[in-house]
């Protein structure tokens, strides 16, 4: 099983969404990520094999995979991803599990 754990930012994008949509996220995280061996399974690979991306409606869920443990770095909304440098860290803060 995976484990998801969520950076500083992606914790505050989650709370400035609506009411509804980060239960929705989070809820497809649990369903459909956390149950597998390899969260690599499902997804795709952004160049590399540690940057993953997961669609989620009109959202993308950008994440660090390492071994049973993915780290959501951060949520945008649309087609446009953020800036490398701003969600490419190679540790970024972590403040909770999913």
């Amino acid at each position: 099983m995976a484990r998801l754990e969520l950076s500083i930012r992606a914790k505050k994008e989650l709370e400035m969404m609506d009411s509804i949509t980060p239960s929705l996220i989070t809820g497809w995280l649990k369903r459909h990520v956390i149950p597998l061996k390899d969260p690599k399974d499902i997804g795709t690979s952004l160049g590399g094999t540690k940057r993953w991306q997961y669609r989620i409606g009109d959202y993308r869920v950008l994440t660090r995979i390492t071994e049973k443990k993915a780290v959501i770095l951060a949520i945008t909304h649309g087609h446009e991803l953020p800036s490398q440098s701003s969600w490419m860290r190679a540790n970024p803060p972590i403040d909770v599990s999913l």
